[in-house]
């Protein structure tokens, strides 16, 4: 069994913290009952330097053994990433264990998965595929060497028969570039923060609007992988970095929509045109009410609503809209 440990220079990401590593994992097939592990992979912070360790399935028989002592170097963390683990790596990994008769600490910990944070904005973000190798072109990163899982698996059993130095040496720095890929998918989970309106600061840019449009801009505690550029409904939302802008139509009384993303919660009023809370519903008759719908689900406000002047209150209204915003919808849109 050979294990590497090396330090890559590299800027460390303010949200990553000492408790979290990334994970990436090879084998020689999708099955773990009749596949074996080749290579385990981690990176993680230490101090203001990213580490890389790697353990590597020299003579093939080495699975217990790699299982051990990896186990052994992140039980203390409390946080592992990846990118589609929740589907392979992870499932693996405990199957692999309980085979050997092991106690795997991934089991208790938070597992965080890339995959699974971007997939819901793939529409807006127009990415043909959530896989990482279509991220990594998506965002420019360059692999020294680029293969694909079926020839990763026939290289390897190449070395198994020949133990050529080049080969090994091919097959590590594969696995060492999926985990920098990995370290510079770390702002994925921004996405997150716009949708769960984690807005750090807010304000109005316009504040006497004079083409039928509001303009609102907002910041997040860490920038987005990718830029945001969305319209829909005549509001168009975007986001470069941290830094995000909201522009909105003003109707001819000078009001915009507040748009409520909770949909299921709502009922509209088609005589009032504005939408209730379902608390509220039971006051209303029957005849007099609907199930709102995504486009339905607001109430109007004048744009010199108190609801604007105090920051706490404009994070709401922006939180709520750009929730609406991110909604997947069953028409396609979103």
């Amino acid at each position: 069994m050979l294990i590497t440990k090396k330090q890559i220079p590299c800027p460390v990401p303010r949200t990553l913290d000492e408790n979290s590593f990334f994970l990436c994992l090879d084998t020689t097939g999708l099955q773990a009952d009749v596949s074996s592990i080749t290579m385990i992979g981690i990176g993680f912070r230490q101090g203001e330097q990213l580490m890389l360790m790697q353990w590597f399935n020299e003579s093939g028989l080495e699975q217990k053994d790699m299982l051990i002592s990896f186990f052994d170097e992140i039980a203390h963390r409390q946080v592992v990433i990846t990118h589609y683990g929740n589907r392979f790596s992870l499932p693996f990994l405990q199957k692999k264990s309980a085979e050997y008769g092991l106690t795997n600490p991934i089991d208790t910990m938070i597992s965080k998965d890339y995959y699974d944070m971007i997939y819901p904005f793939r529409k807006i973000l127009a990415l043909s595929s959530c896989r990482q190798t279509a991220l990594e072109q998506k965002i420019g990163f360059k692999r020294t060497i680029s293969m694909t899982g079926k020839k990763r698996i026939q290289l390897y059993q190449t070395y198994l028969k020949k133990k050529d130095a080049s080969t090994k040496k091919a097959l590590l720095l594969y696995n060492e570039e999926t985990l920098l890929a990995l370290w510079y998918f770390s702002s994925i989970p921004a996405y997150l923060d716009l949708k769960q309106g984690k807005l750090s600061t807010c304000g109005i840019s316009k504040e006497h609007p004079d083409d039928g449009k509001a303009v609102f801009t907002f910041s997040l505690s860490r920038p987005l992988l990718l830029p945001l550029d969305y319209t829909i409904d005549d509001i168009r939302l975007l986001v470069t970095d941290q830094y995000g802008t909201l522009i909105m139509p003003l109707d001819e009384k000078g009001r915009l929509k507040h748009y409520y993303p909770d949909v299921k919660n709502y009922y509209y009023l088609p005589v009032e045109d504005r939408a209730i809370h379902k608390s509220l519903a039971s006051f209303v008759p029957r005849d007099y009410r609907q199930k709102a719908t995504w486009n339905t689900c607001y109430e109007k406000l004048s744009f010199h609503h108190p609801a604007f002047q105090k920051e706490d209150s404009l994070k709401q209204f922006l939180s709520d809209v750009i929730a609406w915003i991110l909604l997947e919808r069953k028409d396609g849109r979103s």
